[in-house]
């Protein structure tokens, strides 16, 4: 053993480790090694490059800083100049680089075979098959299928569709929010989506709205409601919870309300006729056609039905009015057959109903949204006098997180 050195020891020992793992196949596969002998004008080996962009996870829009290292994105934060999320970042938007690396994402033009499925084809192929369908087309046979747009790209779409005589365009979200829209249009006459100033709420209300994980913008949401459960004067905010189901939102609440599946609404017209009877309506009487329809929703009828009892309606209608509030609707609650009633009967909660202001309401501010179809594209072939449709473009939609879709993305 003594005959041994150490050299000698090592080098046995070096090359028996590589003869191990040759023969078990651990070896990498040989790579082509490309040198910056033309560098990329903004990058630098060994030097971090930050760009600021908008994550698209969701249709919130928050604002990203994204640190890349020769030519590749290597992680992501929040924007801390973004009006919406101010820096924060939720697990989704953490998570976009999964997208971007992900080996099904679509990375380019695809086409339908005789087969029915989906393949990639060049992109000089893509515009000639685009063209040849165009050519002669009537215009009202032509769709163009995308996910939520606004800004720059939205104008575009609308902009090439009117210029091939078409308004056949339909947007698609994992979470619609046409329940909320027609609620919105029917109560305020604004067809669009509210913004919630959870901020300034010192009591939150909420009706199946999953503001902390999904609803709208939770980024946004999660940092006003933290702002607005802060205490105040020594006493802290509170926050109920109306749901069936006990969601990750409706264990950050102080009260967990569980009605029966679709009874939310009746729930909400039972606290507005509790508010009107007791006199609790600022600013003057209610109108005659609000205390009309509010009369159909006496707490005991509602209690019944419900399985909220008489008492618990009266006393959230009295917490409500107690100090700045908020009372939203949506989420997993504005997707059964009467979404649109409970959004509506939950905007009722707000002031500038006819005559009178609701205490502690505050108002609306609608997120103006395009003009366009929200439609699964089932609804598009079902839809009559479409007939056959000639020409149909799909914005890759990325890969639905949450079930259904009808992009091969």
């Amino acid at each position: 053993m003594s005959d041994v050195s150490r050299r000698k020891f090592l080098t046995v020992l070096g090359g028996t480790g590589a003869a191990v793992a040759a023969a078990s196949g651990c070896t990498e596969p040989a790579e082509k090694l490309i040198p910056f002998l033309v560098p990329i004008e903004d990058q630098t080996p060994g030097i971090s490059t930050w760009y600021a962009t908008t994550c698209r996870e969701c249709p919130a829009g928050c604002g990203l800083h994204v640190r890349v290292r020769e030519g590749r994105a290597v992680k992501i934060e929040g924007n801390p100049d973004h009006p919406v999320n101010h820096g924060k970042l939720c697990a989704r938007g953490q998570a976009g680089l999964q997208g971007l690396y992900n080996p099904d994402r679509v990375r380019g033009p695809m086409a339908r075979q005789a087969n029915g499925e989906f393949a990639p084809i060049k992109w000089d192929d893509a515009i000639a098959q685009v063209a040849a369908k165009l050519t002669g087309a009537a215009g009202n046979k032509v769709w163009f299928l995308t996910g939520h747009e606004t800004g720059t790209f939205d104008r575009l779409v609308s902009g090439f569709l009117g210029a091939v005589g078409s308004r056949n365009r339909v947007a698609w979200e994992p979470f619609g929010y046409e329940a909320l829209r027609r609620a919105t249009k029917e109560v305020f006459g604004v067809e669009a989506v509210p913004v919630y100033d959870f901020a300034a709420a010192r009591y939150v209300l909420s009706f199946g709205a999953d503001f902390l994980e999904t609803f709208q913008s939770p980024v946004e949401q999660t940092r006003g409601f933290a702002a607005g459960r802060g205490a105040r004067d020594g006493k802290p905010g509170r926050y109920v919870h109306v749901e069936p189901r006990m969601s990750m939102t409706g264990l950050s609440a102080d009260e967990w309300v569980a009605p029966v599946p679709g009874t939310e609404g009746q729930v909400a017209l039972a606290i507005a006729h509790v508010i009107v009877e007791d006199g609790l309506l600022k600013g003057g009487p209610a109108t005659a056609s609000l205390r009309a329809l509010l009369g159909k929703f006496e707490p005991e009828d509602v209690a019944t039905k419900s399985g909220v009892s008489e008492e618990v309606i009266g006393r959230l209608a009295k917490e409500f009015v107690a100090g700045p509030s908020v009372a939203v609707a949506g989420g997993v609650g504005a997707q059964h057959w009467n979404a649109a009633f409970t959004a509506a009967a939950v905007h009722i909660l707000r002031p500038g109903q006819g005559a009178g202001e609701w205490p502690g309401g505050r108002p609306v501010r609608p997120r103006r949204q395009p003009r366009v179809r929200h439609a699964c594209r089932g609804q598009v072939r079902r839809r009559p006098g479409v007939g056959q449709i000639q020409g149909e473009f799909r914005q890759p939609l990325g890969r639905n997180r949450h079930g259904g879709g009808f992009g091969p993305a």
